[in-house]
């Protein structure tokens, strides 16, 4: 399939898109990673959220707001 209709707005919004997916997917991994491999077995480790939980939620709504708007 060629997008060759497609004005350099969308294929930049689609491009910055898959950029902000693949961001928030690293920050999952990460976070899930920190709880059950790292600290696997320490349930004080629960009380706080580690750096990369606001990041992926911060990405998220970034990612979802640019696909709302266009």
């Amino acid at each position: 399939m060629h997008y060759s209709e497609d004005t350099w707005t969308i294929k930049f919004l689609v491009t910055g898109v898959w950029i902000l997916d693949t961001l928030r997917l690293s920050f999952v991994c990460h976070f899930l990673y920190y709880y059950l491999i790292t600290n696997y077995g320490i349930p004080s480790s629960l009380l706080y959220f580690v750096w990369s939980y606001p990041a992926s939620v911060l990405v998220h709504v970034l990612s979802n707001a640019s696909q709302r708007l266009a």
